[in-house]
């Protein structure tokens, strides 16, 4: 390369841009907001006891489960009565059982709680204000599962296995106290770290007999 072309050349670099972009999305829920329900489902049908109907033909009726993540009960039921022997049929005269799947209450809820001084605005026509000052937060996410399961014989019409109101909770919590790092504890991390081996945060409590050694409540 000739020195007027160098010289041409160092004199444009000013005028050189360069752009890069990159996009980043989230899904509509959030993986935690789905395992909490999840988790509270599988609590719930581990109650169960299926060995009434152990190899027994069923039929699992849903109309009766009208709920959010639907689709995930209706597998873990599925699961759990393969798991104890019975074989899935596709159509009422065919089982010898049915199994009747219904919810009463699936879904999240949130707690959120906080030491310090809202953020106060300053009067008109000022558009400052003064930040929120937090000198401790906690958050608490639940799920919540309430679900029922009826079988009863094909034929006689009697049930078989009545569980009764299947009931179960599952929660994630994180704490700050002045910014610093969060502490998680609750049914959520744990599993997820005993199936992952990852830690939510830098303090990760353990649980213990279903709930989590010195959690804040």
């Amino acid at each position: 390369m000739s020195l007027r072309w160098l010289t041409c050349f160092v004199c444009a670099l000013p005028t050189i841009v360069g752009c890069a972009t990159t996009k980043s999305s989230d899904t509509a829920r959030t993986g935690i907001e789905q395992l909490l329900i999840s988790s509270a489902t599988d609590q719930a049908l581990d109650k169960v006891n299926f060995e009434p109907i152990r190899n027994a033909k069923v039929f699992v009726e849903t109309k009766y489960l009208d709920c959010v993540d639907k689709n995930y009960i209706i597998v873990s039921v599925h699961q759990r009565l393969l798991r104890n022997g019975s074989t899935l049929v596709d159509k009422p005269e065919e089982a010898q059982v049915i199994l009747e799947v219904g919810s009463g209450a699936v879904g999240t809820d949130r707690q959120e709680f906080f030491v310090g001084m809202p953020q106060i605005p300053l009067p008109p026509p000022s558009p400052i204000s003064i930040p929120k000052l937090e000198l401790f937060t906690r958050t608490r996410a639940m799920g919540t599962a309430k679900l029922t399961v009826l079988a009863y014989d094909a034929q006689t019409r009697v049930a078989v296995i009545d569980s009764g109101r299947l009931l179960a909770r599952s929660d994630y919590k994180q704490w700050h106290v002045m910014g610093a790092s969060p502490v998680v504890s609750g049914r959520v991390p744990a599993e997820l770290n005993a199936a992952t081996g990852e830690h939510e945060s830098p303090v990760t409590l353990p649980l213990v007999a279903g709930r989590s050694t010195g959690a804040v409540r």
